[in-house]
């Protein structure tokens, strides 16, 4: 009998799209046969970065075509939206929809299997009673055009159907043999440098990971039967080691759901395993910090163990509150779930709890919004990102909220091979906090207390004389904006 394969066999840890898009472009030039994605937002008009890709093209669209004529056969799985409560990305889908279209018929050769998909999770009648004039209200504000087939046919006297659930996962295997994973769609917007050099509101702070192994079989695995699993028709592949999922299906009779029904919650799983196992130190780098259950299980975790150091970074504010100045019900509930949670950790770690907020070092031209920092804009994390102690990582695309961890579907890896943990470790924090001391060489309370020594400089520094990128996080701007909603599930935001 031939001996298994390791799971995570190598990996490549990649900081922001400056360093994730080239390495994706280099793995579609170099695929050989098959290459399987499942993708939120997938922009073919997304420019090309490395030199490899350019010299087939400027845009992605070139770059498909180019794979398709090299015999290399591509199924992709890209995201579509509600189309009246979320009928921004509805349209970007269906754009998608006709890139795609194009290249296959630019490409008649080529074996291009695409699908624009819809979760098929359904609000129950008693939710879609409760939110209709909101979600009429909505429809009579909005074009429908060719990009929004899922309006056509819609009207003002409909009880809508409303699709709560998305896939959220952001994911390509190649010849199933390599994984890249993470955090990041492919789009203009998501592109951003190491430097963060740009407008606040164009800065993106996101990880990806290139992993070989057996993983890449688990995950090729799973974009092929998500459909079916998502749908009721087959179970999900059973659990696969280095590799974790968000599975959710829609519900049979369930008047009075909006949620859909769990199937898979590993990454949820992975999470409380990870913390309830942590020796010394806990990182989290996240988009949202929302979910109860996760930050009552640090909580207990930080009062049972008095050596365990906490380190979040999270943005400074969401990015509709942010970039857009949302004050909508949902925004309001998102910051207050995630003020509750930071409650809870403060309570518990006490001091031990550093949680921060990157922002630029440069001086901010206004400084009365929340897209500003300590008078510098901000830095959007976007990231999902959770290590502990140099034992064990996460590397996916599911928030700390339980959207993430329940509804959504989500894709991730487990590393467990200290080497990988220290890569990932090592590349995160040089970039937040260069000169960082690691867990190999320095105790968690000397890290925590360097990164809190420095923090505490660069809060009293001008944005030019800043060490690092971080600062306080101001929790009581989020409680400030926090609403909680009643009946409303809280994996809704």
């Amino acid at each position: 009998q031939m001996p298994q394969s390791a799971p995570i066999e190598s990996l490549e840890c990649l900081v922001t799209a400056e360093e994730a898009f080239p390495a994706l472009e280099k793995l579609f030039l170099s695929a050989d046969r098959e290459i399987r994605a499942g993708f939120r937002i997938f922009d073919l008009r997304t420019r090309l970065v490395s030199d490899e890709a350019r010299a087939v093209g400027d845009t992605w669209f070139d770059l498909l075509r180019n794979t398709l004529d090299r015999g290399v056969a591509v199924a992709i799985r890209v995201s579509d939206f509600d189309p009246i409560v979320g009928t921004r990305y509805h349209r970007k889908s269906w754009r998608t929809a006709q890139q795609l279209t194009a290249v296959e018929e630019l490409s008649p050769r080529g074996q291009l299997d695409f699908r624009i998909s819809l979760h098929p999770a359904r609000a129950g009648l008693f939710p879609r009673l409760f939110l209709w004039k909101m979600v009429r209200d909505r429809l009579r504000g909005v074009d429908v055009d060719d990009y929004t087939p899922g309006l056509k046919n819609q009207s003002p006297k409909s009880l809508f159907e409303l699709s709560p659930v998305t896939h959220h996962q952001k994911l390509a295997v190649f010849d199933r043999r390599a994984l890249y994973i993470g955090g990041l769609d492919l789009d203009e917007r998501r592109y951003d440098n190491l430097d963060h050099d740009q407008p606040a509101s164009q800065t993106w702070q996101d990880v990806q990971v290139v992993v070989r192994g057996s993983v890449a079989e688990a995950a090729h695995e799973h974009l092929e039967t998500l459909e079916r699993s998502v749908s009721g028709k087959a179970a999900p592949p059973p659990r696969a080691a280095g590799f974790l999922r968000t599975i959710s299906a829609r519900r049979g009779f369930a008047p009075f759901h909006i949620s859909p029904k769990t199937l898979v919650s590993e990454m949820e799983d992975a999470h409380f395993h990870a913390i309830s196992r942590a020796k010394s130190l806990i990182y989290l780098e996240t988009q949202y910090f929302r979910h109860q259950p996760i930050a009552d299980a640090l909580a207990d975790a930080g009062k049972a163990n008095p050596d365990l150091q906490l380190i979040m970074v999270l943005p400074a504010a969401p990015e509709d509150v942010a970039f857009s100045k949302a004050v909508g019900k949902d925004a309001k509930m998102g910051e207050y779930l995630q003020a509750e949670a930071i409650s809870k950790v403060r309570s518990a770690f006490g001091r031990r709890a550093l949680i921060c907020a990157p922002a630029q070092h440069r001086r901010a031209m206004q400084t009365e919004d929340r897209s500003t920092l300590n008078d510098a804009p901000i830095i959007y994390v976007h990231s999902k990102v959770s290590i502990f102690d140099d034992t064990e990582a996460i590397v996916s695309s599911a928030n700390l909220n339980g959207r993430s961890l329940r509804w959504d579907t989500e894709a991730g890896v487990h590393l467990t091979r200290p080497d990988h943990v220290r890569q990932v470790t090592r590349r995160i924090w040089s970039h937040w906090m260069p000169g960082s001391p690691q867990p190999s060489s320095a105790s968690a309370r000397a890290i925590a207390d360097s990164w809190r020594e420095t923090i505490e400089h660069d809060r009293h520094s001008g944005p030019c004389a800043r060490r690092s990128y971080l600062l306080p996080y101001d929790e009581a701007e989020a409680a400030s904006l926090g609403e909680n909603v009643p009946i409303v599930p809280n994996e809704l935001v």
